[in-house]
């Protein structure tokens, strides 16, 4: 779990890395090597590169099943085995697919951190319902923090970041709402105003 920003205060952002390389991961899935173009493999193949770098950074358990595949990751890795401009295409898309196959069970052994904004609970609400301070998830490991929003027709909500992105929603909309603590008369500092008077 990191908390990343690009310009906005930590508090506003959260961000489940291991979720979002997942997710990167699993589009490759649905490339095919008949209707996909070279450029798009390459793309695909620098970000395959960046994702499986970074995996590897992680703090891993010494499973063996984890050790196993950071060690085919690493072997991945090297820049013999990677594809090149001169790389056959077909080379190049077998080495995006098995990468994606090892990265994806990477991904899914990482136990860092939590995978929703900590101190929250996720909530169920319509359009209407969704507060200020609400984490909205964005796409699967990455949540914002709406610290605005208008009401540009009835039933449908404009919600503002902190960021300075926003996200239209309309009807049932998840969100990630922040516990708020029970007052109880041990953190008193003194009798609650409508108390009777000693």
């Amino acid at each position: 779990m990191t908390s990343v920003t690009n310009g906005a205060s930590p508090r506003n952002v959260f961000v489940d890395e291991a979720r979002i390389i997942l997710t990167d991961l699993q589009h490759v899935g649905s490339m095919r090597v008949g209707t996909s173009t070279r450029a798009e493999i390459d793309d695909q193949v620098r970000m395959m590169i960046r994702n499986l770098s970074r995996l590897v950074t992680f703090v891993w358990d010494n499973r063996p099943e984890v050790r196993a595949l950071v060690e085919k990751v690493y072997l991945l890795l090297e820049l013999s085995r990677r594809p090149n401009a001169g790389s056959a295409t077909h080379y190049a898309f077998n080495w995006l697919r098995d990468s994606a196959v090892i990265g994806a069970r990477l991904a899914n052994l990482h136990r860092g951190g939590p995978t929703e904004p900590p101190g929250t609970r996720e909530e169920s609400t319509e359009a209407h319902g969704v507060r200020i301070g609400d984490f909205y998830q964005v796409r699967p490991g990455l949540y914002y923090r709406v610290v605005d929003m208008t009401t540009p027709k009835v039933g449908i909500k404009t919600l503002r970041f902190g960021n300075g992105r926003t996200a239209v929603v309309s009807g049932l909309v998840d969100v990630w709402r922040p516990i708020e603590r029970l007052s109880s008369s041990l953190d008193t500092f003194g009798p609650p105003p409508y108390a009777p008077g000693r």
